[in-house]
């Protein structure tokens, strides 16, 4: 993970150094006089760098190739009924944004390396029949695992309302995750035998309504839409387990600063409040779940590459319990390298 870190902020110091010594190569070439550029291209924004999930659904100005490095960790896994412990992962991911006219793509490949440090794993049965607590093995509580993660496309189409002095992009988006993850885990257990478990793993359909408002060198970046989790069940002990679905009303609001034509800082508010509610006994855990992150970022443009560095601040409990079902952490930065074109 160092040696990552050390080649990513590495490329990005001497990127940046050399973007310092040429002060005036301008951050985007202007339209000519004669021609001048239509609002939507004209404005000079950055997007705000989106965090694994839930990330933000924008409207990028360029089309990109890129990859990034993320580390996220939970200290509760207790959301569902059978685990407790804690998990920590480094996630590495290619993707890759294409802009047509008033159309935006997306995809995105991840693969994961991920830690868990288990405590209890629900209840078995003893030599003699009796149920116990599952307590993995002293030398058997951490696991290490690598897989691939959840494949994560999206669309979007911007409708362009701007003004002479407001440019004012408005549209509809929809992003994809599929349930493409690979982890299952055994543990051996200090009464004897195995335990053997996967966590679920959901279908994510999140349509949402975009919008872009740029000022200056200000914009403000706003999502508001249904997150369905359709569930795709799993097995504990080698036995079939019903997984519920779980619907949420996704909030962003990102505002983002151009402080010169190579440096950008954004902030941005997550929300996630729940709206169905489920009967199962065993998933109570799952009910009035409301997440609500912060997320910083700066970005830093040099020619043709853009280095983008983020964190994500879960406010509350209950981005523990939604970074489970999310697989993603509560707590997590990320690095990232795009060639913009």
């Amino acid at each position: 993970m160092r040696r990552i870190w050390s080649l990513t902020l590495g490329l990005g110091l001497g990127l940046a150094s050399s973007a310092l010594a040429a002060d005036d190569d301008p951050f985007e070439q202007p339209p000519p006089a004669s021609a001048p550029a239509a609002p939507a291209e004209a404005a000079k924004s950055i997007d705000p760098p989106g965090i694994d999930y839930p990330a933000l659904q924008a409207f990028g100005a360029r089309s990109s190739l890129y990859i990034d490095h993320t580390y996220e960790y939970s200290n509760d896994l207790s959301t569902f009924y059978w685990v407790r412990g804690r998990a920590a992962g480094d996630r590495i991911a290619l993707g890759g944004t294409l802009r047509l006219g008033g159309f935006h793509l997306n995809v995105e490949v991840p693969i994961l390396i991920t830690r868990l440090y288990i405590d209890q794993l629900g209840t078995t049965k003893d030599s003699a029949g009796n149920t116990v607590p599952a307590v993995p093995a002293a030398s058997n509580r951490m696991k290490s695992a690598f897989s691939l993660g959840d494949v994560v496309g999206g669309a979007s189409y911007a409708w362009d309302l701007s003004t002479d002095s407001i440019t004012a992009l408005v549209g509809l988006g929809l992003r994809v995750r599929l349930p493409s993850h690979t982890m299952t885990y055994s543990f051996s257990l200090e009464s004897g035998g195995f335990y053997n478990f996967g966590f679920p793993y959901y279908f994510h359909l999140a349509p949402a309504a975009i919008g872009l408002f740029v000022f200056g060198p200000i914009s403000l970046t706003i999502n508001e839409g249904v997150l369905a989790m359709l569930a795709k069940n799993t097995t504990l002990l080698g036995v079939p387990l019903d997984i519920p679905n779980v619907y949420f009303w996704e909030s962003h609001y990102a505002m983002s600063v151009l402080a010169t034509s190579w440096l950008g800082l954004s902030v941005e508010l997550i929300s996630c409040v729940q709206l169905s509610h489920i009967d199962a006994p065993n998933f109570q855990a799952l009910n009035q779940l409301k997440a609500f992150y912060i997320n910083p970022g700066v970005t830093f443009d040099i020619g043709q590459y853009r280095l983008a560095l983020a964190g994500r601040l879960g406010l509350g409990k209950d981005t523990e319990r939604f970074g489970v079902i999310t697989f993603a952490g509560s707590q997590a930065f990320l690095a990232r390298l795009s060639y913009l074109f």
